[in-house]
């Protein structure tokens, strides 16, 4: 007897508890559910600010401009009448930034990228915002002087090559306002230090000698960097410490994603946008 109690109370538990998953299951879809809903919604309301905003900015980036984004960038940018259009992972023109993907991306994609976000034949992006993830912050030589801008080698003669193939993209658009965001530095970690020194090289390279070059070739003005490695590097070109919440770890962290949003209001101001 005792037995088939203890068979008969475990099948009811058993039962009970099925019930109760069941339930919470249930529950926990609903709940998605009307989650799933909310976030269309603010979507839909997102895209209709978007829509009313002067100035639509779309920025094509990987994790960090992610985090920065979340972190407060977007925020900042729509106080200051800008709508933001992020193009990233999952993004059929969203999956390569390495350096090198860039001179294809804009030359087969750019009327996608203007278009990005909107439905409407008459509204277009009006700044296009483009960043490489940090690892293209590990340039490994100088290379070969021509350079090769479809090479996946991170070296500074290729990196050179790509913005001087660039060049014709950006002038062929002169109504649009492109900004290239220098590729974060890397944790100690992660890089040496010859590499890091590089870096900031070819960054001093973009923000002097190319974009004065440019702007005599060309006669135009709407080319301009923003040098988020140097908002985020220490004095040996390496991810500040406190920027970093773990070892090894080349994301930059709430704090370095404030300091950039700064960083780029200011910028935004100096250069009238």
């Amino acid at each position: 007897m005792k037995v088939l109690i203890t068979i008969l109370v475990i099948s009811i538990l058993g039962n009970l508890f099925g019930l109760f998953v069941f339930y919470k299951f249930t529950k926990k879809n609903e709940y998605l559910a009307v989650l799933e809903e909310k976030l269309k919604k603010k979507d839909e309301v997102l895209q209709q600010v978007n829509k009313l905003l002067p100035k639509k900015l779309v920025f094509l980036h990987h994790s960090v401009g992610r985090n920065w984004l979340q972190d407060g960038l977007r925020e900042e940018l729509m106080a200051r009448g800008i709508a933001v259009q992020s193009i990233t992972y999952g993004d059929e023109i969203g999956e390569e930034t390495d350096m090198n993907n860039w001179v294809p991306k804009f030359e087969k994609n750019i009327e996608q990228i203007f278009n990005f976000g909107y439905t409407d034949s008459d509204v277009q992006n009006d700044i296009i915002m483009f960043k490489s993830c940090y690892p293209n912050s590990n340039i490994i030589s100088e290379g070969t002087k021509a350079g090769d801008p479809y090479s996946p080698e991170k070296t500074t003669s290729n990196y050179h090559a790509i913005f001087d193939s660039l060049k014709n993209t950006f002038s062929a658009h002169p109504q649009k306002q492109f900004i290239y965001v220098t590729s974060p530095p890397l944790h100690k970690l992660k890089t040496s230090l010859e590499n890091a020194a590089r870096a900031r090289e070819f960054n001093q390279w973009i923000k002097s000698d190319f974009i004065t070059r440019y702007k005599e070739e060309t006669g135009l003005n709407n080319f301009v960097v923003f040098d988020l490695f140097d908002v985020l590097a220490n004095d040996q070109n390496l991810l500040k410490d406190n920027y970093s919440d773990r070892e090894g770890d080349s994301h930059p962290n709430l704090i370095a994603n404030k300091a950039a949003s700064k960083a780029f209001v200011k910028f935004l101001e100096e250069n009238s946008l």
